[in-house]
């Protein structure tokens, strides 16, 4: 989202999920658990593992993962100062 304007806020740089066209972005049906020293490796590769293991129609499958829903910019130039021990905060 660098350079898109949020159309949450109408600042200057957005989330992952709002740069993506509309068609491709819709109510979450399964929510990620994750922190930021997970590989990418290890997350794509246990995705694919439950793709293959679950059955689901992946056209309905949306999901909401911290990094890709909520604006890191954000995160990074608010939170910059106090770090990120007040998040509840950030998103109460």
């Amino acid at each position: 989202g660098w350079g898109m304007t949020c159309p949450r806020d109408g600042r200057m740089h957005c989330s992952l999920v709002d740069a993506l066209p509309r068609q491709h972005r819709h109510t979450a049906t399964h929510f990620i658990s994750w922190v930021w020293g997970y590989k990418l490796s290890l997350v794509l590769g246990a995705l694919e593992e439950w793709i293959r293991r679950s059955g689901l129609d992946m056209e309905g499958v949306f999901l909401w993962m911290c990094f890709c829903c909520n604006n890191q910019f954000r995160i990074f130039d608010e939170q910059a100062a106090a770090g990120a021990d007040n998040l509840e905060v950030t998103f109460d």
